[in-house]
């Protein structure tokens, strides 16, 4: 069983993003419309250079998308900056101290499902308690016990701290500053923002609900999705018939940007996904459309971000970036 672990970021985001589905796009295509002088966007691909040394990994069917995604950016960026293979960081970590040390107040908390965990307490855990080597606290395929106060005194002497150069969200959550909010209007400019983003070689986090196929299984489980890794929404071209959004959602880790006609907005962005190498386990076979071309990778429209998305979360290791 495949499990998720994030949910709408409140109420009020889960309404707009309903909301959504009855309007059309509001945004020109990314990088605006194609001139003679304007070529549209180009291909990205963050991750290319360190995919043979970066195998996807596996949440094993537990809530912690959140914590994977999170750590996916983290290691991809530092890997980059520092034109070194990416270290292995610890998901128990990062999803401990967010759940026990950075819970959501009460009244933020109460739409939430038990063990739902939003990228605003991904942003607190990296800014206050930091990230971990995976060995000194490594990841186990069952819900784990609480580590003791000994036990998390000692890791947390050994983490790094890491600030976040960006976070938005639908609406203005009262538990953290706005000056640090980053709105997002569903159908207009998310896309774009992460997109430019991308430009800079910043990998960005990113929360979308889940639909439901007729089936009864999500857009995020159906055959076609875990084989080519590719990830319909009801307003992408050849989507089945989809009900939702739903409440719950799922968060991954964007790398990159391909180009496309098939996407209005003008193409597809490149995700690192946590469910290992059986998501996308055919995408670098002949398909009948692109596939990202790694298993463990996959690609949601530029149209589904700018629609769907509810969250992303920007982080930085270190260095000119980081914030003061």
């Amino acid at each position: 069983m495949i499990g998720f672990g994030t949910n709408a970021p409140s109420l009020e985001a889960y309404q707009a993003i309903c909301e959504s589905r009855c309007k059309e796009n509001l945004d020109p295509p990314l990088d605006g419309p194609p001139s003679p002088h304007r070529a549209g966007p180009a291909p990205i691909r963050l991750e290319a250079c360190i995919a043979p040394q970066w195998p996807p990994r596996d949440q094993f069917g537990r809530g912690t998308c959140v914590a994977f995604a999170t750590l996916a950016a983290v290691e991809l960026h530092r890997a980059l900056r520092e034109d070194m293979p990416p270290e292995r960081l610890s998901e128990h970590f990062l999803h401990m101290r967010m759940t026990t040390a950075h819970p959501l107040p009460e009244a933020e908390a109460l739409h939430l499902p038990n063990g739902s965990v939003l990228l605003r307490q991904a942003l607190w855990a990296l800014e206050a308690d930091g990230v971990l080597r995976a060995e000194l606290a490594p990841y186990k395929p069952f819900v784990a016990e609480t580590d003791d106060d000994a036990a998390v005194a000692d890791l947390l002497a050994q983490a790094t701290p890491i600030m976040c150069r960006a976070y938005g969200t639908i609406g203005s959550p009262e538990s953290i500053d706005p000056a640090r909010v980053d709105p997002i209007v569903p159908g207009q400019q998310t896309a774009q923002k992460i997109l430019d983003f991308l430009k800079q070689g910043l990998p960005v986090v990113t929360g979308v609900p889940l639909f439901t196929h007729q089936s009864g299984l999500s857009n995020w489980i159906l055959p076609a999705a875990l084989r080519s890794g590719v990830v319909l929404c009801p307003d992408d071209a050849n989507a089945p018939s989809l009900i939702g959004p739903r409440a719950d959602g799922h968060v991954v880790c964007i790398t990159g940007f391909l180009p496309a006609r098939s996407d209005p907005l003008g193409g597809w962005f490149i995700f690192r996904n946590s469910w290992g190498l059986d998501f996308a386990s055919h995408s670098v076979t002949a398909a009948p459309a692109a596939t990202a071309g790694m298993r463990g990778f996959g690609l949601i429209s530029a149209t589904h971000i700018n629609k769907y998305c509810w969250e992303y979360l920007v982080p930085v290791p270190e260095g000119p970036d980081r914030l003061s």
